[in-house]
């Protein structure tokens, strides 16, 4: 009886689970990333990997972040153009807080099956680019998280044996209850251009804390951008019942300018910031070509606010039709009024994956003197913003830096003691920089 049970079992891990994909492959970036797939459709695009968007179910412009056994879901969905359909799966890979992977294996961090398939697809309907839009909520029946920590998602081909995408996400313990102010930096050489986040630690997990200094890494971040944070930062002051992190003027953020933004929810009606909307041939293929208007540089001394989703963007469409399936693939065309300078500048932004693509660097056209580029977008609503990569491989803001900005930070707590071999994530706030102006 007991070997017919144990058959049964393996027989329905064949059946739910996926086909393995190698999770140390060398060809995986632990970072939001779409990969580029091989071309199989007539549009000859590079990239046929679109809109990965990880979002949480309660409300699409929360960070995805979630408590560890709670109900809260994540939601994964990405396009990919062409009339084939793929074979995805996904598996998660548990990451530290530099999102380097940890050495812990799979089953210890996994509750269910590590590989698993992706079901719910939809083919595009009437539309002039074809695409198939897949997407997966978790945790789900098939796989929950056991720890807590820094995770990727990684969404694959098992039949090709390739990467699709990855997207980072954080599953956290309310362990600490962490209370936080944004602030102008404490400098008067800051105080008009850059943003400090002061906070403190109720430690009620005191107990097991035996050094502060040595068995926790804080992180705070600005915006869910992975390439603007704060690390290493260190206690001010220490007792059994409270940590302080305040005086952090060596930790203060750019506050940066509020992000440009565009509507392209209607291809009939101009929205927002569109100037033009016209049919163009691009690579023999039919396509509406969205055209904003100029942008320029913001280098005025006086912050003037404007609403934005602190860079990120929502995919919509109007006149009663399915954002899913039914949205548009279009060209937006970006110019930028700018002197030519000697950095290169891109679009930067979640339409970019926070991330600096060669495909978001704009050309400087002399005869007009402005920067031009150009980005296939589904239809949606985005923000975005100008920067540049210096010498160094930094990225700065093209636009002037305020103190009374709108940004958020997130504070990302980790804790690993000398006999864990992976950091837990036992405490996460959020706050805004919203009372400063």
């Amino acid at each position: 009886m007991r070997q017919t049970f144990i058959l049964f079992v393996l027989l329905a891990k064949l059946y739910v689970g996926a086909q393995n994909f190698d999770i140390y492959d060398e060809r995986i970036l632990l970072k939001d990333h779409n990969y580029k797939l091989k071309q199989s459709n007539k549009n000859n695009f590079s990239d046929i990997v679109k809109t990965v968007k990880l979002t949480n179910t309660t409300n699409e412009l929360l960070d995805p972040v979630i408590l560890l056994g709670s109900s809260e879901k994540l939601e994964l969905s990405v396009d990919i153009l062409g009339s084939d359909i793929k074979s995805l799966a996904y598996t998660f890979i548990h990451c530290d807080s530099n999102w380097n992977i940890t050495k812990i294996n799979q089953f210890e961090y996994l509750d269910g099956f590590n590989h698993n398939y992706i079901n719910d697809y939809q083919t595009s309907f009437n539309t002039l680019i074809e695409y198939t839009y897949y997407s997966v909520s978790f945790p789900n029946e098939n796989v929950n998280f056991i720890k807590s920590g820094n995770y990727v998602i990684l969404i694959y081909d098992y039949e090709l044996d390739e990467p699709v995408a990855t997207k980072r996400f954080m599953v956290y313990e309310n362990i600490l209850d962490i209370k936080s102010i944004v602030k102008k930096s404490n400098l008067v050489k800051n105080r008009f251009d850059k943003q400090i986040v002061e906070f403190t630690v109720q430690n009620h997990f005191q107990n097991q804390i035996k050094n502060p200094h040595s068995d926790l890494r804080i992180i705070v971040q600005q915006n869910d951008d992975w390439n603007s944070t704060k690390n290493d930062i260190k206690p001010s002051f220490v007792n059994n019942k409270i940590i302080e992190f305040n005086n952090l003027d060596d930790f203060a953020f750019m506050g940066g300018y509020e992000f440009n933004d565009f509507d392209l929810k209607s291809a009939r009606y101009l929205g927002k910031n569109i100037k033009n909307i016209k049919r163009t041939m691009v690579n023999k293929s039919d396509m509406i070509l969205f055209e904003l208007f100029d942008d320029y540089v913001f280098k005025s001394t006086h912050y003037d606010f404007r609403y934005d989703l602190n860079g990120k963007y929502v995919t919509s469409v109007s006149e009663n039709k399915n954002k899913n399936n039914e949205a548009e693939y279009v060209i937006v065309e970006f110019k930028l009024t700018s002197e030519k300078i000697d950095e290169d500048i891109y679009l930067f932004g979640e339409l970019t994956n926070w991330d600096i693509i060669e495909e978001a660097k704009l050309n400087y056209d002399y005869d007009s003197k402005r920067y031009v580029g150009r980005l296939l977008l589904k239809q949606g609503y985005y923000n975005y913003k100008y920067v540049l990569l210096n010498n160094n491989n930094v990225i700065e803001n093209l636009d002037n830096n305020f103190h009374e900005t709108r940004n958020q930070y997130s504070i990302y707590v980790y804790y690993k003691p000398t006999w864990q071999d992976y950091e837990s994530l036992i405490g996460v706030a959020k706050n805004n920089s919203n009372s400063l102006n």
